[in-house]
């Protein structure tokens, strides 16, 4: 990994580990959510620290550009991370199919109450 790179993942990642952190003690985000972009951020703070990891990582997948490697890392993760909040995502489309129903019989209840 070239020495430019690994400067701008470090800062780059140092940069949204701080963003992160604000946002949570300003409330504006999530503690799951801030939790999960937290560890992404350290993960990627100490792949900047430690290069060697890429490159044992592209020993093994036989990979011949370790930034190849790096790319193909961030995309899995960038993945999982897609999966994850699609699934969220999910519930709480559920959740709000059962909220406007619960409404939904509460306003006929009432309504026929007041008849």
């Amino acid at each position: 990994m070239s020495q430019y790179l690994q400067i701008a993942l470090f800062i780059a990642s140092l940069l949204t580990f701080i963003f992160v952190i604000s946002c949570s003690k300003k409330h504006k985000m999530n503690i799951r959510y801030a939790i999960v972009w937290t560890l992404w951020s350290l993960g990627i703070i100490f792949i900047s620290l430690y290069p060697q990891i890429v490159d044992y990582i592209s020993n093994i997948l036989n990979i011949a550009v370790p930034v190849n490697t790096l790319f193909l890392i961030m995309i899995f993760l960038l993945y999982l991370l897609s999966f994850y909040l699609f699934l969220k995502i999910s519930l709480l489309n559920e959740q709000i199919k059962n909220i406007a129903y619960e409404i939904a019989l509460i306003k006929k209840e009432l309504g026929e109450k007041n008849e």
